[in-house]
């Protein structure tokens, strides 16, 4: 899933790929529960033997069979006859989010690619039906590629209070460090879905992300541009149901198993100011190691793409739940070492990278173990 967006009208903004959250209990308050629509009743001691790809303890009865419902129209393989196409990546939710189980993410071969067509940022998908010519970006123009996100634990992070999220933005001066919120203009709400926190809710995500990934029209989709797609299904493809029902799949999945703690390396963690930004403690019981806000990262991870208050190098802190799934770290696989993936932080975490660096060796495994455990 990836994002469009734009500088001319930011009503047209839609939501991409990938995720994270954060916040640190302030000292004078105790931070907040995310509060999904649940029925805490349900809550049982299985959240501590949820497997990857489960769904939360807490879900009512009904909330399971709809996100029953909602997983096998996200495995899908839908046609062109029922819409696919005529620009499109792959036939199915599941094509681009199938590792290592159904919701997480995939490789660069699935890649979503960004750049500008007719002057605005949008999708520039991998295949066209026969019959149709493909997608030119503009003469000159950016190519951002970015590989699928997991979508694990999404439904908390989508209850998490708007207001609590923009305040709790990771700022350390003494660091360089100045985290912001992003705002979708369109949805009015502090946005956190997207590699630059594009989107607010799981439901405008799913729903851009049909129409971008798969050529799929839809009545959630916001942007006017992609209303019609001029294949000879009638448009809209999918009803909001269908929407609805992916929705509440991705919002039903539990987050990823959490590791065994590590007081040693968690201390290193707060030490060398990675927990600025990778917050652990989002919300009570929400560990995404994430505060996502955004944060300048410097000239090397500009794409030239703004978005709302992003500007290229901008890009949303990613959650590092679920990390020990992974064996290439950021949005466009530039790296499979994970001391690499550290030392190559620049802008606002440069000095939290050269902080790394200055420790022992042994210390630097210490964190580095707890890391891939994650």
């Amino acid at each position: 899933m990836h994002h469009k967006a734009s500088a001319v009208n930011p009503d047209a903004h839609v939501a991409w790929t990938m995720l994270a959250v954060v916040v640190l209990s302030a000292a004078c308050r105790q931070a907040p529960t995310a509060t999904p629509k649940t029925n805490p009743t349900t809550a049982t001691t299985r959240a501590t033997l949820v497997e990857l790809g489960d769904f939360r303890a807490d879900l009512t009865p009904e909330m399971v069979v709809r996100a029953a419902q909602g997983k096998a129209l996200f495995n899908k393989k839908f046609t062109a006859a029922e819409g696919l196409g005529p620009h499109f990546n792959f036939a199915s939710c599941g094509s681009c989010h199938d590792q290592p189980t159904s919701g997480g993410h995939s490789d660069m071969a699935h890649q979503a690619r960004l750049t500008f067509i007719d002057g605005d940022v949008d999708g520039l998908p991998q295949q066209t039906l026969p019959g149709f010519n493909p997608l030119q970006p503009v003469p000159g123009a950016p190519v951002s590629m970015h590989r699928p996100p997991a979508l694990f634990g999404l439904g908390l992070v989508e209850a998490i209070d708007d207001t609590y999220l923009r305040e709790h933005c990771g700022v350390d001066k003494h660091l360089g460090i100045a985290g912001i919120a992003n705002f979708n203009l369109g949805q009015n709400r502090v946005s956190r879905f997207g590699l630059k926190a594009h989107t607010a809710t799981i439901r405008d995500f799913v729903g851009n992300a049909l129409n971008l990934e798969m050529g799929l029209t839809n009545p959630v989709e916001r942007d006017s541009r992609h209303f019609r797609d001029g294949d000879a299904v009638p448009d809209p493809e999918v009803p909001t149901s269908t929407v609805d029902l992916l929705a509440d799949y991705v919002g039903a999945l539990a987050p990823p198993p959490a590791p065994p703690t590590d007081p040693a390396a968690e201390r290193l963690f707060a030490d060398v100011g990675c927990a600025t930004c990778h917050r652990p403690q989002t919300a009570v019981g929400v560990q995404a190691y994430s505060d996502f806000c955004l944060h300048d990262l410097g000239s090397g991870f500009d794409n030239k793409m703004n978005d709302f208050r992003a500007t290229g190098s901008h890009w949303r802190t990613p959650a590092l739940w679920g990390l020990r799934f992974r064996n290439k770290y950021f949005h466009d696989d530039r790296t499979g070492d994970l001391r690499t993936a550290i030392a190559v932080h620049r802008g606002e975490a440069a000095q939290v990278s050269q902080r790394f660096a200055a420790l022992p060796t042994a210390q630097q495994e210490v964190l580095l173990q707890w890391l891939r455990q994650l």
